[in-house]
């Protein structure tokens, strides 16, 4: 492809469609309306414009604000002078005349013409609710949440932020103490910034009011802060230091009648470093009444300066709803995989990508076996980078999962899996056997997930598992990425991974094309490199063809594990193909078939 040189960005959109210009200018005029250019130029449009309202006699004022991207992106309408309970921005006074949705906005659409017909529907909608007709406004306007925590969000300290269960219950009193397991989770563009965890409420006497809250995991270097908290609905300002003077107003109308009570909490907000949260009744769900509660934070930081005065600042930093209900929210199934246990066997190019996805899913234990070490030259198809070279693969796996999903349990077993030794001073003294830990993780794993990419491992898991009666499933790519294999083999199957291996033979000793047979993946002999420094040699490819074969496990693993809730699909074994008989790219293709018992092994063949 060859690149022009014209600075084409230098150009806006009515420079470039002049015509397009001129009839969106006509669209108001038809409407009768003379908008007003309060700015035009480096791409950006603001028309300013009194639109006549129905049943009104005074107009009302609105900004309309061209997207640099006009037509194909949508305009922003705000209205500066009114204040609506509902769909308008705090801050920007932006109306919200589409949805969030995709495809709500119709590029053909003249702006004016836009504003006519969403408008007139909003105002509706507002007079509905106003006059408590739920069902007429529940017809005109997306039945969807309207929080206030989000418009905060753009204006907050950068990289800061404080976790609490949203599923928690508004306090019952006006003020209290609150204590904040903080973090210093300093970063290029914030060195101050923090985390913290919002662990329990109490009274100003230090009764707790709320069950305690905690990640099952925390970040080292936690300190626990004493802070304050305070009940009011926020008004629509992202200023730290203006919400604090009014956190602190609220505070003294509270202690004209609870003097000492409030004396107690406003003595935590002293010393170079407090916290005061702001907790209000927040709508979380679609209605009339406020169903859930928000959280804002100020976090006050104080520096000594000249002459021995301490001068502070003060942040807002956002709250996120961090409880697990509301992290598994987005994956209903998760439900049913917190109490389930996974082992996973090889956490290399396919099987840490499946272990992450896995502790993503929701699974509640994943046991980690590998005895390799992150190497640079992986990183083009490994999960994690610079900051992990040189550590083993399953345990720098299993503390990224402890830093980042805290929901799972992560542990590792670190060796070769059935490496034999000729030293005697090499084996293990603290076991009976030597494969007594790997079989107790057999024994309580609900699924075993083999990504050893090792033939022999292959045909020992699925022995075990087998014998075990635990559910084996199995994956690995051919040279060169060519193609790969996704199997699983369930306690009751009729055939196993022997039976596999088996009907490949056949194939392989008298391929007929006029006979069923089940296909072996599609192999790339010139995909094979030994690097530099390196006495073994492995596969070329890299991780984006890697995790079809990684997602594939991990689907069908989910779907073995949610006792219903996920399809696993019907079938024994998934081949990928990725290269055609050239070799040239193709779409990924998967193909499924079943593994029927071979008479050499598990059955008749029947």
């Amino acid at each position: 492809m060859t690149r022009h040189n014209k600075r084409g960005a230098d150009q806006a959109w009515w420079t470039i469609w002049p015509e397009i210009f001129d009839v969106e200018l006509a669209a108001f005029a038809r409407l009768g309306i003379t908008p007003r250019i309060v700015h035009k130029g480096n791409g950006v449009l603001i028309l300013e414009a009194d639109w006549p309202v129905q049943g009104q006699s005074a107009h009302m004022l609105l900004r309309i604000g061209y997207s640099p991207l006009h037509p194909f992106c949508r305009p922003a309408i705000a209205a500066p002078n009114e204040s609506f309970e509902r769909h308008q921005n705090p801050f920007s006074r932006e109306l919200c005349l589409l949805t969030q949705e995709l495809g709500q906005w119709d590029s053909r659409q003249l702006v004016a013409d836009f504003i006519q017909e969403r408008l007139d529907q909003l105002l509706h909608a507002l007079t509905a609710r106003r006059d408590g007709r739920w069902e007429d406004a529940a017809a005109l306007e997306e039945q969807a949440a309207d929080p206030l925590m989000p418009y905060f969000a753009g204006a907050a300290e950068v990289d800061s932020v404080i976790l609490f269960d949203g599923q928690a219950p508004l306090p019952s009193g006006q003020h209290g103490l609150m204590q904040v397991a903080c973090t210093n989770r300093a970063t290029m563009r914030n060195g101050a910034a923090i985390e913290g965890v919002l662990q329990q409420l109490k009274t100003s006497a230090g009764v707790p009011i709320s069950k305690h809250f905690g990640l099952p995991v925390g970040p080292e270097g936690t300190e626990v802060i004493t802070g304050r908290w305070v009940k009011f609905t926020p008004p629509a300002t992202a200023d730290g230091r203006e919400l604090l003077r009014l956190a602190e107003e609220e505070l003294a109308r509270q202690a004209v009648l609870q003097r000492a009570s409030v004396q107690k909490v406003n003595d935590v907000a002293r010393g170079p470093f407090s916290i005061t949260g702001i907790v209000f009744p927040e709508e979380s769900e679609y209605g009339s009444q406020k169903s859930g509660v928000g959280w804002l934070f100020l976090v006050t930081r104080g520096s000594w300066a000249s002459g021995d005065t301490c001068a502070t600042d003060t942040k807002l930093i956002r709250g996120e709803r961090a409880g697990k209900d509301d992290i598994f929210s987005r994956l209903p199934v998760a439900k049913s995989l917190l109490d389930k246990k996974a082992l996973v066997v090889g956490c290399g190019a396919i099987g840490s990508f499946a272990g992450l996805e896995l502790a993503r899913a929701g699974v509640g234990e994943i046991g980690l076996v590998d005895f390799d070490t992150v190497e640079p030259g992986n990183s083009l198809r490994w999960p994690l980078g610079r900051t992990v070279w040189g550590n083993g693969k399953a345990s720098a796996l299993a503390n990224f999962i402890a830093s980042n999903y805290p929901w799972t349990k992560a542990w590792v077993i670190e060796g070769k899996l059935g490496a034999a030794v000729t030293e005697p001073a090499h084996i293990p003294r603290q076991w009976n056997n030597i494969l007594t830990p790997l079989f107790d993780e057999i024994h309580s794993a609900d699924i075993v997930v083999d990504a050893s990419a090792s033939s022999e491992v292959h045909l020992a898991l699925s022995h075990y598992c087998r014998r075990f009666r635990v559910p084996y499933v199995m994956g690995y790519a051919t040279l060169g990425v060519a193609g790969g294999v996704v199997a699983r083999f369930l306690p009751d199957s009729e055939g196993c991974f022997v039976c596999l291996q088996e009907h490949w033979n056949d194939a392989r000793v008298s391929p007929s094309k006029d006979k069923q047979h089940i296909p072996e993946p599609r192999v790339d002999d010139a995909g094979v490199v030994t690097p530099v420094g390196c006495n073994a040699p492995t596969f070329t490819g890299g991780g984006f063809d890697l995790q079809e074969i990684s997602l594939e496990i991990v689907r069908t693993t989910v779907g073995l594990l949610s006792e219903g809730n996920y399809d696993p699909g019907g079938w024994d074994l998934a081949v990928l193909t990725l290269k055609d008989d050239e070799g040239a790219r193709m779409l990924p293709r998967w193909q499924a078939f079943q593994c029927p018992p071979h008479p050499r092994c598990c059955g008749t063949g029947r």
